[in-house]
């Protein structure tokens, strides 16, 4: 009897994931088995990984991508999981989620691992008097995560400060340094999201700036982050962009969908372009849901919003 293309494949991702475990262990490369991926993103959904590594370097991270392209096994790299939905059945092969956060000041250009938080480099760079980054501390991911989705708040994003990336091209195994002109920035857009480069650092040209003065703006950008967002609630943060010339949430509350809801996720009261999961919630509610807001704002003005938010892993059985 013929094996189905899915017994097939699964048959490669195990030999893939018994390669992995090797290599791993020849090189003494840490790597749990079977871990919940819903404790490590802000929404709290989704099912397991096959393999899970937690670089705590950018040599760590190297060090894995590097045995995930020998091994011929499909990866992720995470970060805060701040903008994630990660499917019920999970995320087959390796996840990697980069714990590499050194950070190095040197006079107005602030350089850090990827996986430094962008709260992190807010607070560096208002010690340092260091200006132009205030708007990060409305960002809860990572500086890799800022830099792959062009990240912004407060009329403030990556593009603007970006002096370089050094990023890992899976063709080649290799470090490669690119310009912010080479990173192809636009908006909530950049070349990462479609050529799976790794960022592994990047450094940031800011601009020098009286520390009280920064500090107050990176309080009243705190403060007004709090009032209006639903923080205290599990969300991905903002699930669509802005469309031209709009915002999201404004066609969303219009079309009267605050307080929506399918399953255990819900449209935020607090604001509409969030959407908040229960205790225990299924990522499937947030994906039908997310649908739907499309759907019903796309009925009522015309406008069909794009995801801000990543839906990744093994959807298709919930389809």
């Amino acid at each position: 009897m013929t094996a189905s293309p899915a017994a097939r494949r699964g048959r490669e991702l195990d030999a893939g994931l018994d390669r992995l475990d090797r290599i791993a262990d020849e090189r003494g490369i840490r790597l749990r088995s079977d871990v919940p991926l819903a404790p490590i993103t802000t929404l709290r959904v989704g099912g397991p990984a096959d393999r899970l590594g937690e670089p705590r370097t950018s040599d760590e991270l190297l060090a894995l991508l590097d045995a995930a392209r020998e091994a011929d096994v499909a990866w992720l790299v995470v970060g805060n999981g701040s903008n994630l939905v990660v499917a019920d059945r999970g995320v087959r092969g390796l996840v990697i989620r980069n714990r590499a956060r050194a950070v190095r000041v040197d006079g107005n250009v602030l350089s850090a691992d990827a996986g430094a938080p962008m709260v992190l480099l807010v607070k560096r760079a208002t010690a340092a008097g260091l200006s132009g980054l205030e708007w990060g501390i409305a960002v809860p991911g990572t500086l890799g995560g800022a830099v792959w989705a062009n990240a912004g708040a407060h009329g403030g994003e990556m593009q603007q400060r970006l002096a370089h990336v050094d990023a890992w091209d899976p063709a080649t195994g290799r470090l490669q340094r690119l310009t912010n002109t080479a990173c192809r920035f636009d908006y909530r857009e950049s070349r990462f999201k479609h050529e799976r480069l790794v960022v592994v650092e990047a450094s940031l040209e800011l601009a020098p700036g009286a520390p009280q003065a920064v500090a107050a703006r990176v309080a009243e950008y705190q403060a007004r982050r709090a009032a209006t967002q639903p923080l205290a609630e599990q969300n991905a943060g903002s699930v669509f962009r802005n469309p031209p010339g709009d915002f999201a949430g404004r066609l969303i509350e219009a079309a009267g969908l605050k307080g929506a809801r399918e399953g255990s996720a819900s449209v935020s009261e607090r604001h509409a372009n969030f959407i908040v999961t229960q205790r225990d919630g299924r990522a499937a509610d947030v994906r039908e849901l997310a649908e739907r807001v499309r759907s019903t704002v796309l009925e009522a003005s015309g406008v069909s919003l794009s995801y801000e938010i990543e839906f990744v892993g093994d959807w298709e059985p919930d389809r």
